[in-house]
């Protein structure tokens, strides 16, 4: 593998990480609907650029792929609102550690409900590492509804199954559009639904005064964590494979962590820690294939 190209996939990994607590830092300044409205429209005309460097089609082929589109996009309105009501109160190193780490574990999840394919014994033990790895990250010892929406962990895990149904949505597009056409178009029903609802607001038009490190934030988590970062990961998937690209998804969570602790001073957490562990240990374990024993010669 490329020493460059390696150092760029890692870049990526972390700058989704780094997304966390950027997105602290601007939860609470304005209404969610508003902070997502902007943060969609910047990402959808970042794209445009980009399809027209890289000479992706913009059109679809098919009725079919702009249903999809439109339920994509609204799927991702739905993980934005969120990600930022959760970080609202909640911790951002904890929250990324539980979304990052439980998304590949719901999303296995909900294709065995659903396709019924057979998983292997390693596959229900990396199950069942997942299961005690969220339970220990949410520390289910304190769980009450108050809790859970103080701390923001309520939130966070409806990002992790929002996440993973969306997930499933963009593997069926993958044989039919490129991974940014199909952003692009993510992006443009989620800035017309989030427009609707809080174009009224009087916050809508104040985000001008709200000065460079509102800016700055949405820059990156639009054209750093997101357009550079998310096509980084694609263009990886498909150079190196899904197998071994999404093995790099293990950087997010400690990326999520230790930039937090060092951007917001976020208390370090030792169940977040173990439980963290636990659920990528569960990811390597779901996503691993057993290795066949060759015969002696």
């Amino acid at each position: 593998m490329n020493l460059k190209f390696l150092l760029l996939l890692i870049l990526a990994m972390v700058s989704w990480g780094i997304s966390w607590p950027i997105g602290k830092m601007i939860a609470g300044t304005v209404p969610v609907s508003v902070l997502v409205f902007w943060r969609f429209l910047a990402t959808f005309l970042s794209v445009i650029p980009l399809l027209l460097v890289m000479r992706i089609p913009f059109l679809l082929k098919t009725g079919k792929d702009y249903w999809n589109v439109l339920i994509g996009g609204i799927i991702y309105t739905f993980y934005n609102q969120f990600f930022f009501m959760g970080l609202k109160n909640g911790l951002p190193g904890a929250g990324g550690v539980l979304v990052t780490t439980l998304n590949p574990i719901v999303t296995f999840f909900i294709v065995v409900l659903v396709q019924k394919k057979r998983i292997s014994k390693r596959q229900v033990i990396g199950l069942f590492f997942g299961f005690i790895g969220g339970l220990v990250i949410l520390q289910v010892w304190k769980i009450s509804i108050d809790y859970l929406l103080l701390s923001g962990n309520l939130f966070f895990l409806l990002c992790s199954f929002v996440w993973a149904i969306l997930s499933l949505n963009s593997q069926k597009t993958g044989k039919s559009m490129s991974p940014v056409t199909y952003s692009f178009y993510v992006y443009a029903v989620g800035s017309i639904i989030e427009f609707l609802f809080c174009f009224n607001d009087p916050s809508f038009w104040k985000v001008w005064d709200m000065g460079f490190s509102f800016w700055a934030s949405i820059f990156y988590l639009t054209v750093i964590s997101t357009t550079f970062g998310t096509t980084v990961y694609f263009y990886a998937a498909t150079r190196l494979g899904s197998e071994i690209a999404s093995s790099f998804i293990f950087i997010v969570p400690l990326s999520a962590y230790l930039s937090s602790f060092l951007i917001l001073n976020e208390v370090v957490q030792i169940p977040v820690i173990i439980g963290g562990c636990l659920a990528i240990l569960a990811v390597y374990l779901i996503n691993s294939k057993q290795k066949r024993k060759e015969p002696n010669l």
